[in-house]
């Protein structure tokens, strides 16, 4: 690989250790949460019980929606969304957008319909700012933590937002170091087992698996520091600068939107119509629509396409309201193709993994499993080189916890939900769930000599006993699974139970003395 010299080596040596060491705990929790998040919309269909939103737009819209449109209040017609959420049914939100008081942000504030996608009866009704309403939803609560606790580790806006920003930043001052003092690149990342056909100590496998996800790392954390920063910081300062803090300016700006030029009466052409024709074009169901000046003659209808047919990015596609004449593919950010809006495209496929479907996201989980372990082996060697201070033995009694305690935490929030979602407030729960399991596991830590075994068959019998819970609770059975074609819920509790079955018979491996363990990787 490129060659260096000792001194620079051993200051990339530190600055490898230290940036990894000082926010390493917060970075593990960043990374491990993320890798779970990447099956996010699977946990909210396995959580939910219902059919998902993989399958989009598929049935007829276009008459409830004109129903309740007849309904609402007129202001309410500014703006109509439309998509299928987790559950099954159809979501139809009306609304304005007008700044939340409680945030201080712009919101879509209106009514919001959930519909039987078969017999268009209004299932659900529900009034007020949507981020509000959405962070009430009970259904919805384990789905909504576990995203939260990734994107800002559960920490109030903004500083939530900057602080996973920050530890992104170090990700990647770790993995370009890692990269510039990693001496045999291409041979570690095919390692032969050795002694007894097995690697013999902690830095091999540490070497092994930081190899294979250096590349993953970066990607992940460049992306992961461009929308922290880009929503905590970018946005506001555009906002102050360019646009006098209008923020409902800058917005329409970046999403390329057209105040109505024609406000005059006009009917709506078929939306059903206009969904199956941009399925036809885009080689996929519609995962989303959204009609602007509904009833005018400016209306306009963008229709939203998940990726397909291996593309990383998804289609919009833009029509005319009125004649539904197909107007063109809309851009990611404003009306025209650019390159900055092509790069920007490109960024939540890449972060999130989800640009092949499961296959993606089979690889991203693989990847962010080997960059979690990546992340506790090199504290744990860092810790180790120093274990003759009091203060380097804490912090390795420290990262021993968090590295279980973590995942611990993550299943005992989902026993909360789970426990109080047939009667109970799920969403006060599922958090106070994590906060109580994430105290137990620092006191299991703390009362131990070396609580690894205990963590890893606690870990064990939680994995296997939370399926059964989530069926003794009311959720969805797997016969009836099977007959609906829900294979998430059976593919989420299968999971689950073979990483219980795992854990719980794996023989215990003792380290070997070794002088490498002792060494910081290269």
């Amino acid at each position: 690989m490129i060659a260096l010299d000792q001194i620079r080596t051993k200051r990339l040596i530190a600055i490898h250790g230290w940036s990894g060491t000082i926010l390493g705990l917060l970075l593990y929790a960043v990374v491990l949460t993320g890798t779970i998040a990447v099956f996010a919309d699977e946990i909210a269909v396995w959580s939910e019980g219902g059919s998902g939103s993989a399958e989009g737009l598929v049935e007829l819209v276009d008459r409830p929606m004109r129903d309740l449109a007849r309904q609402v209040d007129p202001a309410y017609l500014e703006e109509i969304s439309i998509f299928k959420n987790t559950s099954g049914a159809i979501q139809m939100s009306f609304h304005e957008h007008r700044v939340n008081p409680a945030t201080g942000d712009l919101d879509d504030h209106g009514v919001v319909y959930q519909v039987d996608p078969h017999t268009g009866e209004v299932l659900t009704e529900a009034r007020g700012f949507q981020s509000d309403l959405r962070a009430n939803e009970r259904e919805s609560a384990l789905e909504r933590f576990l995203v939260d606790l990734h994107v800002q580790l559960y920490v109030p806006a903004p500083w939530g937002l900057l602080l996973t920003g920050i530890l992104g930043l170090a990700m990647m001052v770790a993995s370009v170091s890692g990269f510039l003092i990693h001496r045999h690149l291409i041979r570690d990342a095919f390692l032969p087992p050795r002694g007894q056909a097995r690697l013999v100590s902690a830095r091999d496998r540490h070497v092994l698996a930081s190899t294979w996800s250096l590349p993953f790392g970066f990607v992940l954390a460049f992306t992961g520091a461009f929308f922290s920063f880009a929503i905590s910081l970018g946005l506001p300062i555009v906002a102050m600068v360019a646009f006098g803090g209008d923020e409902r300016a800058m917005i329409e700006r970046i999403v390329g939107f057209e105040a109505p030029a024609d406000t005059s009466p006009a009917s709506l052409a078929s939306l059903d119509y206009i969904l199956a024709d941009s399925a036809a074009r885009s080689g996929s169901a519609p995962a989303a629509a959204s009609i602007e000046g509904y009833g005018t003659a400016s209306a306009k209808v963008t229709v939203f396409h998940r990726p397909a047919g291996g593309a990383l990015t998804g289609i919009t596609n833009v029509y005319d309201g009125t004649d539904r004449r197909f107007i063109g593919i809309k851009p990611t950010l404003g009306t025209e193709p650019s390159v900055g809006s092509t790069v920007i495209g490109l960024m939540a496929p890449l972060h999130f993994g989800d640009f092949a479907g499961l296959l993606s996201k089979l690889a991203w989980l693989g990847l962010g499993g080997a960059m979690s372990y990546v992340v506790v082996t090199g504290m744990h060697m860092w810790v180790r080189r120093r274990g003759e201070q009091r203060i380097w033995q804490r912090l390795g009694r420290a990262i021993t916890i968090t590295a279980w305690g973590l995942p611990l935490a993550m299943l005992g929030s989902a026993f909360a939900f789970f426990l109080t979602l047939p009667a109970g407030d799920p969403v006060w729960w599922t958090p106070a769930g994590f906060v109580i399991a994430a105290f137990a596991a620092i006191a299991a830590g703390l009362g131990a000599e070396d609580p690894s075994d205990r963590y890893r068959r606690a870990l064990a019998l939680a994995c296997l006993a939370l399926p059964l819970l989530r069926q003794f609770s009311g959720g969805t059975a797997w016969g009836d699974a099977l007959v609906d074609g829900q294979m998430a819920i059976i593919a989420v509790d299968m999971s689950l139970f073979l990483l219980g079955a795992l854990l719980f018979w794996r023989p215990r491996v003792s380290e070997p003395t070794n002088t490498a363990l002792l060494e910081p990787a290269e």
